[in-house]
């Protein structure tokens, strides 16, 4: 897996727990639907912080960190 594809899998999860989230929040009625719902907010959150961080990296700036390797 390439970097690009990295950040494209890492934004499909965050929109992922974004849709379970407003399932929970929506289908749970009266057992716990926020509770449960604020926790796979807190995941998400998290998920997406990483997706930010993961998309300011620069392939280019990799490359030639490993080139400087050899």
């Amino acid at each position: 897996m390439n970097l690009e594809e990295c950040k494209i899998e890492m934004r499909k999860i965050v929109l992922e727990l974004r849709d379970i989230e407003s399932g929970i929040r929506q289908d749970f009625v009266g057992i716990g639907e926020q509770l449960c719902g604020n926790c796979v907010k807190k995941i998400g959150d998290k998920y997406e912080d990483v997706s930010r961080e993961l998309d300011t990296v620069s392939y280019s700036f990799i490359a030639s960190l490993l080139n400087d390797n050899d």
